[in-house]
């Protein structure tokens, strides 16, 4: 499982510096920074899916803050 873990990390490092050289390149800093920081996030959840961790749902978070919002609308 290590080496998949490892693999998969290496490939998208990889991936990603190709991915921003060329952003950086053509002078787009801020969308290279921005996509270095969503596919760094993106290796460690992948990382964890790898290893069998379970993580919880994206959609909670939202979930619980519109629900009392969708309520109090339909009240009125």
């Amino acid at each position: 499982m290590i080496v998949q873990i490892g693999g998969f990390v290496l490939v998208l490092v990889v991936w990603t510096f190709v991915n921003m050289k060329s952003l950086v390149r053509k002078q787009q800093t801020k969308v290279a920074v921005v996509y270095g920081g969503l596919m760094g996030l993106s290796a460690v959840a992948g990382s964890l899916l790898i290893a069998g961790v379970d993580l919880s749902s994206l959609v909670l978070g939202p979930y619980d803050i519109f629900i009392p919002i969708g309520k109090m609308i339909l009240k009125k």
